[in-house]
């Protein structure tokens, strides 16, 4: 099994798109794939399928896990599962209080492994893959993801502020995977600002992959709204199109690693 971290330096990126619609994806590719929301916002199970933010999840876990022998008990992580209709294995976050977000925030800065425990724990064949949705980066939640991850995929926005952020935090998402691509959001190629943007991205990124460019859709909020997918209400759109390059690039890379992995 390989993990896979969706990550964003900036707020409002669309990293919970991608990860819900990625996932998807490799399923219908015939791929055995779990969803975890790692995020405290607790929105992927809304993409994935839920009529309601789910209760409980990951978090109550993190919360209610108990150390022992100086390391944090995982043993309850994936007690709260679903399916969704396209067969994704899906792990909520669950809802906490503040205090609550803030005790599972000290339990993570004295366990720094306790996801990749965790993941552990799933009993995937090799061929399988877990997509992991985090909060804006830097973050507990985000830096323990990335450190669990054969594969970040940061979500960037081509604008100037998200692309300055994702720039700065690049040294330290390197240290923690040595795999790192782009997935640049939203993109309107009729705007000059942005071409010019991306351009700059792609040198200052210093050789780190574009993995996808995904083309703004009006057509993406309606389809979530009538609990549908963009590339089922709308195939022949230009983001339909990328995020299937996406999920192909994905599919393209898991036996590449293994193999690299094998030599």
């Amino acid at each position: 099994m390989k993990t896979i971290a969706v990550v964003s330096t900036t707020g409002g990126a669309g990293r919970t798109t991608v990860a819900a619609t990625l996932a998807v994806l490799l399923a219908r590719r015939g791929r055995d794939v779990v969803a975890i929301d790692f995020d405290w916002q607790n929105m992927l199970g809304a993409w994935l399928g839920l009529d309601a933010l789910a209760p409980r999840g990951i978090g109550e876990a993190l919360l209610c896990a108990s150390d022992t022998s100086g390391t944090s008990d995982t043993s309850g992580a994936w007690e709260h599962t679903w399916r969704n209709d396209d067969g994704v294995l899906f792990v909520p976050h669950g809802q906490l209080t503040l205090d609550e977000a803030a005790a599972c925030d000290a339990r993570l800065a004295a366990h720094p492994q306790w996801l990749r425990h965790a993941i552990a724990q799933i009993a995937l064949p090799a061929s399988g893959v877990a997509v992991i949705d985090t909060p804006r980066y830097p973050s507990r939640q985000a830096q323990q993801a990335a450190c669990a991850a054969d594969l970040v995929l940061c979500v960037c926005p081509p604008d100037p502020a998200a692309c300055a952020t994702f720039v700065a935090h690049l040294p330290a998402l390197l240290d923690a995977c040595r795999d790192v691509r782009i997935v640049v959001n939203r993109l309107n190629p009729a705007r000059e600002m942005q071409r010019d943007v991306l351009a700059m991205l792609r040198a200052a990124a210093g050789g780190v992959p574009v993995a996808q460019r995904i083309h703004m859709e009006a057509a993406l909020p309606e389809a979530f709204a009538r609990g549908a997918w963009l590339m089922d209400e709308a195939p022949h759109t230009q983001a339909s199109h990328d995020l299937h390059g996406l999920a192909h690039h994905v599919d393209a890379w898991l036996p590449a690693l293994e193999a690299s992995i094998a030599a």
